[in-house]
């Protein structure tokens, strides 16, 4: 139903997001790195005693999008957002092309939007994607079609002492994930089993609760995935790599952060790609031999009305192109991250390339947009929670969910209907 049917949902909504937003400016200016000078602040617990929230049926609320505040620093609160409309590449877009792909090596991965966006992909496409690297995301499901659950539940408002807010939906995202298995509106819940999911999920992020993290985690036990959960790092909201320009501690654009072990660079990528691929060749620290390609989304279906960009990228290593058998991780960035506000720093600054140059595997980056209106997305997300009118966004049917599987199905054409 859209919002002009419902009379009372901007005053619930405007009044969410006033309570969240004074909350977030309590913490705002926070930040810091991961090594011992850390100064002293409030860290997020393994079980932070949830907000009060109204756990009635959820209602349905698409077309909202969480709103920035002045004076925040995170994915979904910043001093502005970003700049609406798709940033035209220097060069026209090319056709996605098809690729030798091993349907035993396709992957998904994702942060916060993102990662929320990933879990749902991997759980209706499990026939598809053999596996799931989710940093700082949620139970398949979390937001439950309610843009009140996501901010409330999931992740989006922090609470005055600086903790993301959280309620478990855990019961209810397992209670969903087994109906749609059994209609099947979603591959058979079945493959789940003994696929390889990496976790990532910093101690100190103010944006989404480490315990929606615990909550995925025993999600996927629940249905028999091998689980690999990271953390043990005292980082805030981001994607973790080598390569990232923001302190593991702090809460700023582009989000991408680097976190310190002994000393050195952690290298998340590293360790989740492993699980993927088995024994990795060594990363390329220097110039990839690889070609980094602008391809037109809007063929799939993607469009401002669609809340996605007019173009994505695919890395796609030398062996690859020339049709020697490789895999694909499917990569999504988080709001924010979109190409109006960061250019492409989100696929610069990820680690991935690096490894795929050298280990016969591409990688996709669609991209979204931010939009006003229908829908309203101001910070660039992928829609988990029915932004764009789409009821059945968490299961194959879903608008961006069918636009991005057309894209497996381009890129590897044995791919499952």
């Amino acid at each position: 139903m859209s919002m002009a049917h419902r009379p009372l949902a901007p005053f619930v909504f405007a009044f969410l997001l006033l309570v969240g937003l004074s909350a977030f400016a309590a913490c705002s200016g926070a930040g810091g790195s991961a090594s011992p000078s850390l100064p002293a602040r409030p860290i997020p617990g393994d079980n932070p005693v949830p907000l009060a929230v109204d756990k009635r049926a959820p209602t349905p609320m698409p077309g909202v999008s969480p709103s920035p505040s002045p004076t925040a620093s995170s994915l979904c609160f910043s001093s502005a957002p970003p700049t609406p409309g798709p940033v035209t590449p220097t060069a026209a877009p090319v056709r996605l092309d098809s690729y030798n792909i091993d349907p035993s090596k396709v992957f998904v991965a994702g942060i916060s939007s993102g990662g929320f966006f990933a879990v749902d992909a991997h759980v209706a496409h499990s026939r598809t994607f053999k596996g799931a690297a989710i940093y700082a995301g949620g139970v398949y499901y979390c937001a439950q079609a309610s843009v009140a659950l996501a901010l409330a539940d999931c992740g989006g408002e922090t609470t005055p002492n600086c903790q993301a807010s959280y309620a478990s939906t855990l019961a209810q995202s397992e209670a969903y994930l087994d109906l749609q298995s059994r209609l099947g509106a979603i591959d058979n819940e079945s493959n789940l089993r003994g696929q390889p999911v990496y976790l990532w999920s910093g101690t100190r992020d103010e944006v989404v609760n480490p315990s929606e993290m615990v909550d995925l985690k025993s999600e996927y036990q629940h249905y028999g995935t091998n689980v690999t959960f990271d953390n043990g790092f005292a980082a805030n909201h981001g994607w973790e790599s080598p390569d990232g320009s923001v302190p593991c501690g702090t809460a700023t654009d582009p989000y991408m952060i680097v976190c310190y072990q002994n000393g050195q660079p952690y290298d998340s990528e590293k360790t989740w790609l492993t699980l993927f691929f088995g024994k990795l060749h060594a990363r390329n620290n220097g110039a990839l031999h690889g070609r980094l390609l602008n391809f037109d989304q809007t063929e799939f279906g993607a469009s401002a009305s669609t809340g996605m960009d007019t173009n994505g990228y695919i890395f796609v290593p030398h062996s690859c192109a020339e049709q020697n058998r490789c895999g694909v991780v499917m990569a999504f960035h988080g709001c924010r991250q979109i190409q109006s506000a960061i250019q492409t720093k989100w696929i610069q600054q990820a680690g991935i390339d690096e490894w795929a140059d050298t280990n016969n595997f591409v990688v996709v980056y669609p991209y979204a947009i931010t939009s006003t209106v229908n829908p309203t997305n101001p910070q660039g997300c992928w829609d988990w929670w029915g932004y764009d009118n789409d009821p059945n966004y968490a299961v194959k049917s879903g608008v961006q969910m069918s636009i991005i599987y057309r894209m497996v199905q381009r890129i590897d054409p044995s791919a499952p209907n």
